[in-house]
């Protein structure tokens, strides 16, 4: 595990924590990616797409609490127990999510959410692919 990996998701802890998005946009790469292998519309290009993302949830009254962190050579998985008012801006969330946050260089490049630990685990582990 390497320290900047462990740098990173205690700051991303933190940021978490306080719901402070000013001290989460630092950790994004400005061209990260927020979305599954298909493109949709709720697909993120950039750190402003996420960042209003998270806006949007916090606006819905959305929070999410860490309950777990698993930090890899290359990825922070946190789990995220999620709580509020229909969990989110586009209708329910699952209550618990494991998102897979890819670092490179310390910045987050490319997060994926997932339903079920194992397979954010497996994700984690799995190099990003060239040119990303």
């Amino acid at each position: 595990m390497s320290a900047t990996a462990k740098a990173a998701a205690a700051r991303l802890r933190a940021a978490f924590a306080a719901g402070d998005l000013a001290s989460l946009g630092p950790l994004l790469a400005a061209d990260v990616l927020w979305g599954g292998q298909e493109e949709t519309e709720q697909t993120c290009h950039s750190r402003s797409d996420v960042l209003a993302w998270y806006g949007r949830l916090q606006a819905a009254g959305v929070t999410a609490q860490i309950t777990d962190t698993v930090v890899c050579p290359g990825a922070v998985v946190l789990t995220l127990e999620l709580a509020g008012r229909d969990r989110g801006p586009d209708g329910p969330h699952p209550e618990v999510v494991h998102q897979v946050l890819c670092l490179a260089q310390g910045l987050v490049v490319d997060i994926r959410g997932y339903s079920q630990r194992e397979l954010a685990l497996a994700a984690a582990d799995t190099p990003l692919s060239a040119g990303r």
